[in-house]
């Protein structure tokens, strides 16, 4: 019996031009669409969207019940490619089309942070510690850092495909012994 193909690479590769487009359209509208935190949990949402659609594929594929272990495949995969896409966007993005992202980020970051930390109340110092040590940190893109933020993010997307998971399988009933 031949194995149906994983839908998580279909909805991974859409999801993946889709997210690229969005970024590009928030890139062109502007630093401050681009890093807002709205433009981070619609992308997030809309990742989640299609992985729920590759799992509800492969629900399709097998029949009425799914075990965790079979949804997971496509669900992850989604993540898996889509994050691919789009971290070697943002690396050709950062580094060869407008290098001044970086700066951009920094600056962004540095306001964020103080405003969500007067927010809360800080102490002044820490609010100044914190502001020094962004000040230090090194924004430049290289294909080590981009790597490795790939690789952070896959663990973050695998506890969310865990989660999607979870509501997708639908376990056979229990067969009753006469």
């Amino acid at each position: 019996m031949q194995e149906s193909p994983n839908p998580g690479v279909k909805w991974g590769f859409i999801a993946g031009a889709v997210l690229i487009l969005l970024n590009v359209a928030t890139w062109k509208a502007g630093p401050q669409v681009l890093f807002s935190f709205w433009n981070s949990i619609s992308q997030l949402v809309l990742l989640i969207i299609f992985a729920v659609l590759a799992g509800r594929e492969r629900k399709k594929q097998v029949g009425k019940y799914i075990g965790f272990k079979t949804v997971i495949r496509p669900v992850y995969t989604t993540f898996v490619l889509s994050m691919l896409m789009v971290t070697v966007y943002q690396f050709v993005l950062y580094k060869y089309i407008d290098p001044s992202l970086s700066a951009a980020l920094k600056a962004d970051t540095l306001v964020s942070t103080e405003r969500t930390m007067r927010y809360l109340k800080a102490p002044q110092d820490i609010i100044d510690q914190q502001l020094e040590g962004i000040k230090a940190a090194d924004f430049s893109v290289s294909i080590a850092k981009s790597f490795l933020d790939y690789l952070k993010v896959l663990i973050f997307y695998f506890g969310i495909a865990a989660i999607v998971s979870l509501f997708l399988r639908k376990k056979a009933p229990e067969q009753q012994h006469s």
